[in-house]
């Protein structure tokens, strides 16, 4: 720590702060308090300088340069390199400072990125916001999602909440899906829960029951094998036939005007009931029934559940984690 020392002239000042040494110059700075006789103020003032080393001595009454910042001049200084220095040191273009007191903007920034994804994607191509500030702020909002996702697994709710939900937070459906199509109607008859665009351009579907009060086992064996439920069963049919019906749809010109999709081979992914209990029979009974369909792939809500705890790099359950923090 720096001692404050009063001058023969009665100036206070710190210890000389050696800023940079070489073999034959050295630069230092002073901090210095400029008493005025007319005022009880006192100034501020900074004086640095580059001076000049003679046998391993300073000699500070031989300066090759040397400037004294007034208080003004001193204040600007500082608001120069508080605002400048970190975009300079970074390489980025113009950004805003968000002290403690923009509380307001910070929300409404996330709030931006949360909802905005195309927003987002604009201010990343425009350096106004960096890749990583996008990435803190996505995988916070997905943490937040994932626990509102395992508290909901404790409570009965109704397919409405979950199809919102899903809506809100595709992601979790997995990387092959691009967009959820506005539209659900495959015909007059079908409405089916997410009429989904791959990244490749096809048209897939997505059914989703409520995840609890519907097993998904029979409660007994049938030769002492494991069989689906008979509300499984129903909702695989149900899948089945809306596959059926979209096929039928492959060349409407009205259906491809609705999605912007093209309709080959189409999949359906079936979330149904939960498997967080289960036995390895019971895990290995699953493994057979999924591989017995080619357009459908049967998932549980504890399922996505691990895989996007995996996607994450989340080993325990969400809830203890924090998100009262701000990320950026």
């Amino acid at each position: 720590m720096s001692k404050v020392k009063t001058s023969p002239k009665g100036i206070d000042h710190t210890d000389p702060y050696i800023l940079k040494r070489k073999q034959q110059v050295y630069s230092q700075a002073i901090l210095m308090r400029i008493p005025h006789n007319h005022t009880e103020k006192n100034d501020i003032s900074l004086k640095i300088g580059r001076y000049s080393i003679e046998d391993n001595s300073l000699l500070t009454n031989n300066p090759k340069s040397e400037l004294t910042l007034d208080k003004e001049e001193l204040n600007e200084l500082i608001n120069y390199i508080s605002s400048c220095y970190t975009p300079v040191s970074l390489g980025k273009g113009n950004y805003i400072n968000i002290d403690g007191k923009n509380a307001e903007l910070i929300r409404q920034f996330k709030t931006l990125l949360e909802s905005q994804e195309n927003t987002a994607n604009l201010l990343i191509e425009n350096e106004i916001l960096t890749d990583n500030v996008y990435s803190a702020a996505t995988y916070i909002n997905k943490k937040k999602a994932l626990q509102s996702f395992e508290g909901a697994l404790k409570e009965d709710l109704l397919e409405p909440y979950w199809q919102k939900w899903f809506s809100e937070n595709k992601w979790i459906l997995g990387s092959d899906f691009a967009q959820i199509i506005d539209t659900r109607q495959i015909d007059t008859e079908n409405i089916a829960d997410y009429i989904m665009k791959s990244f490749d351009g096809f048209v897939d579907l997505v059914e989703i029951k409520k995840p609890n009060k519907m097993p998904f086992w029979m409660t007994s064996k049938d030769h002492n094998n494991y069989i689906p439920s008979s509300e499984l069963i129903k909702a695989i049919t149900q899948c089945l036939n809306y596959i059926h019906a979209i096929e039928q749809e492959a060349n409407s010109a009205k259906f491809l005007q609705r999605t912007k999709s093209k309709v080959i081979k189409p999949r359906c992914i079936l979330i149904f009931g939960r498997s967080n209990d289960w036995n390895d029979e019971q895990k290995e009974s699953y493994r057979i029934l999924n591989a017995a369909y080619n357009q459908i792939s049967i998932l549980t809500y504890d399922h996505l559940f691990s895989r996007a705890k995996n996607v994450l790099g989340i080993d325990d359950t969400i809830e203890k984690y924090e998100f009262d923090g701000i990320p950026f």
